[in-house]
């Protein structure tokens, strides 16, 4: 059994004055959550997503329907044909919660201050890397929040963001009163060396993706495919892709942004940048196998996460973070602490006609 130092007293080590100081505070928790570098995930570190806190729970989306049509020619001194005003229409939406939560018992922190005493570290430091642990660890809360903002994302791109157990929490396409646009299948077998079939499908592709993003700025747009493995391999490898590839060199760069993002791979063809998504081993986050996934990359403000204020006493109408981090009172007992994380993210794509479900023969 370890001595205690030298006027150091058992009292320090309470559970009680351990938690209650400023270092577990819900802004310093908070603050030092939202600081941690961001976990690799594709569509995260692509910055695809424009990200904001909003003050509220319900987010107001404002639609404005209107047509730029060609004037007809009238007599001179005749009066002017008469311009209808664009329709506005305002549809609200609620953030979602997701809130995770960890314990620290007091064995756990017994055993820390023990190990910091043998050691000679500080033993708050001992007491807050348990903390950090659960919070920050590979596998802690924030890693949770993460991959579940990233499933978010991905659904984003879909026009349909699901929940854990499966159910809608956005239908984009009910949402603006909409359908999408029909799944473009591709006969990959059919496909021959020089037949040009499937870059004329990829021109067709673009353009009915252009004619859905009227209004916005495509200037910088590039169309994107998240590809499942099958899929993927279908478009690497057809005839016609290989036969462009050994003509002009169309092969996974090293340095696209994709491939440094670790993207299984990538390459340009169609005019379109066709992506290996490496999603989770599971499978419960990324694209279907047999599938590929058609969005717009470039388009500021086309894809939106917005993040709601927690519901914590004292921090209503405070403008929200992606991740809050705090430890509730009322749960504190004499042998634990817990640990709640807690985000409000609303995945939005504006334009979701513009997004495609590509699929194969």
């Amino acid at each position: 059994m370890a001595l205690l130092p030298p006027g150091v007293s058992t009292g320090q080590f309470e559970m009680a004055n351990i938690f209650s100081g400023d270092a577990f505070s819900v802004v310093t928790l908070s603050t030092e959550i939202n600081n941690v570098p961001y976990t690799p995930q594709l569509i995260g570190e692509l910055g695809l997503y424009s990200a904001d806190g909003v003050r509220t729970v319900d987010i107001a989306v404002a639609e404005r329907n209107g047509t730029i049509e060609v004037i007809q020619t009238s007599e001179r001194g005749a009066p002017p044909e008469q311009s209808g005003h664009a329709k506005r229409e305002m549809r609200t939406a609620r953030t979602s919660r997701i809130a995770v939560e960890a314990e620290v018992n007091a064995d756990e922190v017994q055993n820390a201050i023990s190990q910091a005493l043998l050691t000679g570290q500080p033993q708050m430091e001992s007491v807050s890397g348990l903390v950090s642990d659960r919070l920050d660890g590979p596998f802690g809360l924030r890693a949770r929040i993460e991959l579940t903002h990233e499933y978010h994302r991905l659904g984003g791109i879909k026009g349909l963001v699901l929940d854990k157990d499966g159910s809608t929490l956005y239908d984009w396409y009910s949402f603006f009163g909409i359908s999408p646009l029909a799944d473009h299948n591709t006969g990959f077998g059919a496909l021959t060396a020089d037949g040009g079939t499937f870059e004329q499908e990829c021109t067709q592709l673009k353009r009915d993706m252009l004619h859905e993003l009227e209004g916005l700025p495509v200037a910088m747009m590039r169309p994107v495919v998240f590809c499942g493995d099958n899929y993927y391999d279908q478009v690497y490898g057809n005839k016609e892709v290989k036969a462009a590839r050994r003509a002009k060199d169309t092969g996974r760069s090293d340095s696209d942004v994709f491939t440094q993002n670790k993207a299984f791979s990538s390459f340009e063809y169609g005019g379109i940048t066709w992506a290996n998504y490496r999603g989770t081993k599971d499978g419960k986050v990324g694209i279907a196998t047999d599938e590929g996934r058609m969005f717009p990359f470039g388009i500021p403000g086309l894809f939106q996460m917005l993040f709601g204020p927690p519901d914590i006493l004292g921090m209503a109408n405070m403008k929200g973070l992606p991740v809050f981090s705090f430890l509730p009172p009322e749960r504190l007992t004499s042998r634990r602490v817990v640990i709640e994380a807690q985000s409000n993210p609303l995945t939005l794509c504006v334009r979701p006609r513009a997004l495609r479900r590509l699929t194969k023969s």
